[in-house]
């Protein structure tokens, strides 16, 4: 029934009546609230087993194969050495060392145990009775945190630290965190509390980019960790709970605060006695100098970025910067300081006539490896390496070497042949010697003196697409070698380890070994990744040409445009091609003995910044050429390394002297008509010139350096190439300032440039390394 209103006595407006029993009572009330509750609880019960299972199938992925106890690389410091040894050692000498994190790996047994107790002390008291999770660690955290009134004990067992370093990210996330556990338990279950404890001490970081204990302990105290003391045991122990507040370079007051909280923790736990805690405390901290642990210089810096790009081409920069290689090279040490110190010394020699920079490379002909390279004056204030950027520059007249050699392959002409040194217009295009013309000549007579004309015409008769075969036979880029006359005079840049290269074919008896700069790579586990041998392209010139290019190129040494050059007649052997561009921006010496080719280049920049940008310009120097200041530098240096080579073990092949003559009769060949402009008023009444009666005396004039322009097709232009790469932060810090400096190339993550390339995208242009 409905509820009735009744009218109330004072007039009032009448209240309505509920009747009793309608209605839910609190009893149902509560029950249908727990049911719903208990209803929420199941729901996110089994919303929580789910992502549980979700997780830990997630981060089941990233663990370890269970079967493979130590599928775990601790990463490292890539290592490049030289061939030759360290006397103080016995081993092989350390060029420098590449890494994204300076870290190095050390196994448990030789880390102290005062420094596993310490770490163990501060970080994780209860890691030996623990499987992973500590909730007697969190809970002691947490009661902490509330009673101090702030965040500062964390819960993480050495497990989980060790899991978030190696397996996860740093992202305070409650995911992250989760997986961080799990992944702490399944490490439990899979390594032992020592091979934990190994890695997490191979891993932490200790600050400045250092990470592990044995690189730590190099870098701040120059030990290795077996050789510490208790109070710097304690020091070390403390840096990775904050190592950019601790790390005692710049916080030495911090860093003695945390130690000595270190040290009363192991005399609490027993690890100590008390006594030794006091003492420890005293204790000053003496560090090593700072900057032992900044960026230093590699040994040979340009070879030994040179390495590292290749190995970056092969590898990936992540290997090399992090899976600490040991690279052996084929740079000898010794020689190389022998270049750096013949370069500067000619550089500066020559520097009132303009010149500035220069290059050198030095390679054994035999195998192709490159025993020495210097690719400019100063890698600290430009990085760009001339021996091997880049497009390159003009060779100038040593170009004519691979004239000269297509000649003699064809055996059409011989080294005594009659050439026609004549003034003479090719199509518009008309060659200008340095001086008079000489009309027919001996072919080792125009060779020796570097005759602008002659070498045209030689390269025309002979024609000039074959000149570009030989050219790339010998290892010249074709591409760099377009096919046009001018090209016989070295109007098309090529790099000096190129022009070096192609000249090792000549003492090599006509077979060319491709150059060579990595002989072994290893693993950080000792396992060799790649052993190369020397890779040689047999016959690529016939014996005989060989040897009638090196005949002619005596003649250059001994009474030609390299003969007045100093101590040039002290190299036994000798043997060689100066070359001089136009206006003395560029001069070079490429020569040879039995035992090494080296190639030298000198010239004169101007560095000026435009807009923000570097800009470099090539200018003329005064009366430089490359016998005049290339040779003698050649000389320097050869005669310091033929002696180290020799006594390196290394077998020294005798040079190619058998030549064979030219097929075709020489007077049969050149009777022909020629008119004034082939050589104006040197005819016979017949109309015809006989070589006999056209050959020049034998007597040669006295040695004198001489240019050797080469056309320039198109004016010079102005370079422009990025900024030198900035100097590494401290993130690239690490050790070894006296064997040889740590370096590696920036990347975003550690301050050293992506692995550099050597591209370039004109005839002049630069681009920084």
């Amino acid at each position: 029934m409905a509820a009735t209103s009744r009218p109330r006595s004072n007039g009032a407006a009448p209240r309505s009546v509920r009747r009793r029993g309608t209605g839910p009572t609190w009893g149902q009330r509560i029950r249908t609230f727990f049911g719903v509750v208990l209803m929420l609880l199941l729901l996110l019960t089994v919303t929580g087993i789910g992502y549980f299972a979700y997780l830990f199938n997630e981060t089941a992925k990233r663990l370890p194969n269970p079967d493979n106890l130590i599928d775990y690389s601790p990463g490292g410091i890539t290592e490049i050495f030289a061939t030759d040894k360290d006397p103080k050692t016995g081993k092989y000498l350390l060029l420098g060392r590449v890494f994204a994190q300076n870290k190095e790996f050390i196994p448990v047994t030789q880390i102290p145990k005062a420094l596993q107790n310490a770490t163990v002390a501060i970080e994780d008291e209860r890691f030996y009775d623990h499987s992973g999770i500590d909730p007697q660690g969190i809970a002691r955290a947490i009661y902490k945190d509330i009673t101090e009134k702030r965040m500062g004990q964390g819960g993480s067992t050495l497990t989980q630290q060790l899991a978030r370093n190696v397996y996860l990210n740093q992202n305070k996330t409650f995911d992250r965190k989760l997986q961080e556990m799990l992944l702490a338990i399944q490490i439990e279950k899979n390594y032992s509390k020592e091979q934990i404890l190994e890695m997490y001490l191979n891993e932490v970081c200790y600050g400045v980019n250092t990470f592990g204990v044995k690189a730590a302990a190099k870098v701040y105290f120059g030990k290795l960790p077996k050789d510490l003391t208790l109070a710097e045991v304690a020091l070390l122990a403390g840096l990775p709970q904050q190592p950019a507040r601790l790390e005692p370079f710049g916080h030495k007051k911090a860093a003695i605060e945390r130690r000595n909280v270190i040290l009363a923790k192991m005399a609490e736990l027993g690890y100590i006695k008390p006594q030794q805690s006091k003492a420890a405390q005293k204790q000053g901290v003496n560090l090593v100098a700072q900057q032992s642990r900044l960026r230093t210089d590699f040994k040979a810096p340009y070879f030994t970025h040179y390495v590292i790009r290749q190995l970056t081409e092969k590898y990936g920069w992540e290997t090399v910067s992090k899976r600490g290689l040991k690279v052996y090279t084929t740079l000898n040490w010794k020689m190389q300081q022998e270049a750096e110190r013949a370069l500067i010394n000619g550089v500066m020699k020559n520097r009132d006539q303009g010149v500035t920079d220069g290059a050198l490379v030095c390679i054994e002909p035999q195998t192709g490896y490159i025993r020495a390279m210097v690719g400019g004056m100063d890698f600290k204030k430009d990085q760009f390496n001339f021996a091997t950027q880049g497009n390159g520059r003009q060779p100038g007249s040593s170009f004519k070497a691979v004239v000269y050699a297509t000649a003699l392959e064809s055996r059409r002409w011989g080294p005594d042949s009659s050439i026609n040194d004549s003034q003479r217009s090719y199509g518009g295009y008309s060659p200008g010697n340095h001086g008079r013309y000489h009309g027919w000549v001996p072919a080792r007579s125009a060779f020796a003196y570097s005759y602008n004309a002659a070498a045209v015409w030689l390269a025309n008769e002979v024609g000039i697409n074959r000149v570009v075969d030989t050219g790339e036979r010998l290892g010249l880029p074709r591409e760099k070698m377009r096919p046009t006359l001018a090209l016989a005079l070295g109007a098309y840049p090529m790099t000096p380890l190129e022009m070096a290269s192609a000249y090792s074919v000549f003492p090599n008896h006509g077979s060319r070994a491709r150059p060579m700069v990595i002989r072994t790579v290893q693993d950080g586990e000792g396992v060799t990744l790649v052993e190369n041998t020397p890779s040689i392209d047999q016959a690529v010139l016939s014996e005989s040409t060989a040897a009638g290019v090196s005949s002619m190129m005596a003649d250059v040494v001994d009474h030609g445009t390299a003969a007045g050059a100093d101590g040039i007649h002290e190299v036994p052997n000798a043997r060689g091609k100066t070359g001089t561009t136009n206006d003395s921006r560029d001069a070079w010496f490429i020569g040879y003995t039995p035992e090494l080719t080296t190639a030298v280049w000198v010239c004169g920049i101007q560095r000026t910044t435009k807009k923000g940008r570097l800009v470099t310009r090539y200018r003329p120097m005064d009366n430089v050429y490359g016998g005049s200041a290339c040779a003698p530098i050649w000389a320097r240096f050869m005669k310091a390394a033929i002696p180290i080579q020799r006594s390196s073990g290394q077998p020294t092949q005798p040079l190619p002297e058998k030549t064979v003559a030219p097929v075709a009769s020489e007077k049969r060949r050149y009777r022909r008509r020629l008119t004034r402009a082939d050589n104006p008023g040197s005819y016979s009444n017949a109309g015809y010139r006989s070589p006999e009666r056209s050959v020049r005396p034998a007597a040669l004039p006295a040695a004198t350096p001489r240019a050797e322009p080469t056309p320039v097709l198109q004016p010079v232009a102005v370079e422009e190439k990025p900024d030198p790469l900035p100097p590494a932060s401290d993130s690239t810090a690490g050790d070894g300032a006296a064997e040889g400096g740590v370096s590696a190339p920036k990347t975003e993550n550690n301050g050293f440039d992506t692995p550099p390339d050597a591209g370039n995208a004109g005839n002049q242009q630069r681009v920084a390394g």
